[in-house]
């Protein structure tokens, strides 16, 4: 059985409580002078879970709250993720037959465009006083692919777990290793 809007609401709950939670960690790695940037996280769940609409409006929701956390232009996020959110409707669907690696290649990809852009429009609109240098970059950049890579394998099944257990989707069987 399917409850659609239970659904978006339980991923959109999800991904803002883990919006939140990066957000309470980076205001403890700011005194060590790392900040983690984890955009491409939060596409997958509303592109695999969801039909288009309903994951286009969590999409957005999400972005704007992505916006608000990185003090960003307003939709920049938004617009990053709803760019990949449709290339990841058709790439996605090879990772629902099984194959894991797609999916977590994406989200890695859609992670590291979407800092890269930041950064560019970050230098290039204000050379003197950008807060993210280069270096800054490169190493904000390797500590949150660390960070990343056992998130963006967590945060779907996580989604997922959620959704079972309130009965918002059906059983899908056992999940491959």
């Amino acid at each position: 059985m399917r409850r659609p809007n239970l659904s978006t609401l339980v991923i959109l709950a999800s991904s803002l409580l883990v919006i939140h939670l990066i957000g309470l960690v980076n205001s403890s790695l700011g005194s060590w002078g790392f900040y983690l940037y984890l955009p491409g996280l939060f596409f997958l769940a509303p592109t695999v879970h969801l039909e288009r609409f309903r994951a286009t409006l969590v999409i957005v929701i999400i972005g704007f709250s992505l916006d608000l956390q990185n003090n960003t232009p307003f939709g920049f996020h938004a617009t990053a993720l709803i760019i990949f959110h449709l290339i990841g409707t058709e790439w996605v669907q090879i990772g629902k037959q099984g194959e894991l690696i797609r999916p977590f290649i994406l989200q890695i990809m859609a992670n590291f465009l979407i800092s890269m852009t930041l950064m560019i429009a970050t230098y290039s609109l204000s050379k003197d006083n950008s807060a993210w240098s280069l270096y800054r970059f490169c190493s904000d950049s390797m500590v949150s692919i660390l960070i990343f890579i056992p998130l963006s394998r967590w945060f779907p099944l996580f989604c997922e777990d959620l959704l079972l257990l309130i009965r918002a989707i059906g059983d899908r069987g056992p999940r491959p290793a």
